[in-house]
């Protein structure tokens, strides 16, 4: 076999120019038309309709740059998502520091007993309050009675004995045991509970007890469903943001108070142990399971001050709004996590963990 001559120089220059000219080609050919294909490739339905949305979002030059990674499309036709994590291997952003000391903060750090902790949440003056509705209630239903002694107005001692009662009752399990037992002499009821008041009394107050004037109702009703606790609910909500620094872990889900009454908004929620009763939402730290705000929910209100939207991205937004900008990380379930919520969160400094229900359009098909 013969031997190839080698090549001489002016043929190396020549193979040179010809590739540096063919290597040109190909980085103008990508600059027009590549970065189209590409979009194509990581494009799961490969519908033109969703390029063109890709291009739409300034996607286009941030595919181009991200060799074999695959991208997915939203049902919307507009949300790219990556196919691979977000790495963790790196410092935690600044954004995700939080430099906030959680726990008990203002008069609640220094409480000395059980008590003082109780004025916290309920203080004296919301306790007076009580006290000069409940006496308006009984002196409209004074009529009703043949005897003055039966329909004493009370004081702010015993409407806080009354709370004590309830609580002893509660921690006794007796929430279904017969009232007279309770205040049985035979050894069997509660010395605490008859050194208070008898249980004629105790069951009067508990008819009797008010949270608002009951002169004024009907017409602050017109325009709010929450009118017989309004005042007492917002008091008692502000006093758990007050007394309280929620950590960085917050969450937001919905309670139900055991409640069967005389109440329009009343839910059935058949997942729940007690299935019936107010439904309220709440944000909790997720450590302490401390409750730092809450809303009940009241049903659709009237045009006027109260009303709101009961949409879920609505309701963590008035529930989020005091802590914005904190850099904390809200934790929801599918009920509440969506695309746009977590766009809100992030421009107002927090942060989404969360599940997604899959019939989101934001969401891929696959």
């Amino acid at each position: 076999m013969d031997k190839k001559r080698p090549l001489t120089e002016r043929e190396l220059q020549e193979i040179v120019d010809n590739f540096s000219d063919f290597d040109e080609d190909i980085v103008d050919f990508a600059d027009e038309s590549e970065g189209e294909e590409e979009v194509i490739q990581y494009n799961v339905y490969d519908s033109e309709s969703e390029q063109s949305a890709v291009e739409d979002l300034d996607y286009t030059h941030e595919l181009d740059n991200q060799g074999d990674e695959f991208f997915y499309i939203g049902k919307d036709e507009e949300n790219v998502w990556k196919s691979t994590p977000v790495s963790f291997t790196s410092k935690t952003r600044s954004k995700n520091i939080i430099k906030i000391l959680p726990g008990s903060k203002g008069a609640a750090k220094t409480v000395p007993n059980h008590l003082e902790s109780f004025y916290i949440f309920i203080s004296n003056e919301m306790i007076d309050n009580i006290v000069t509705c409940t006496n308006l209630y009984i002196d409209n239903k004074k009529q009703n009675f043949a005897r003055d002694r039966d329909c004493k107005i009370t004081s702010s001692t015993e409407v806080q004995a009354l709370f004590g009662a309830l609580y002893i009752i509660a921690v006794k399990k007796g929430n279904r045991v017969d009232v007279r037992e309770l205040w049985s002499t035979d050894g069997t009821g509660m010395i605490r509970l008859r050194a208070a008041f008898s249980y004629r009394r105790f069951l009067f107050l508990l008819r009797a007890l008010r949270f608002d004037n009951i002169n004024t109702r009907k017409e602050r009703q017109n325009i709010d469903n929450l009118a017989a606790i309004r005042d007492i609910y917002s008091d008692f909500a502000k006093n758990c943001m007050n007394n309280y620094i929620p950590g960085e872990f917050i969450a937001i889900d919905e309670m139900l108070h055991p409640f069967r009454g005389r109440c329009g908004f009343v839910q059935y929620m058949p997942q729940k142990s007690t299935k019936y009763g107010i439904k309220i939402y709440a944000l909790c730290d997720s450590r302490t399971y401390y409750t730092w705000n809450l809303e009940i929910y009241c049903g659709q209100q009237r045009d006027g001050p109260f009303q709101t939207s009961n949409k879920p991205f609505d309701i963590v937004q008035r529930l989020v709004d005091p802590l914005k900008n904190s850099k904390r990380n809200l934790r929801t379930d599918n009920y509440y996590t969506s695309y746009p919520l977590a766009n809100y969160l992030l421009q107002n400094g927090l942060t989404l963990i969360g599940t997604i229900k899959k019939n989101k359009k934001e969401i891929p098909r696959n």
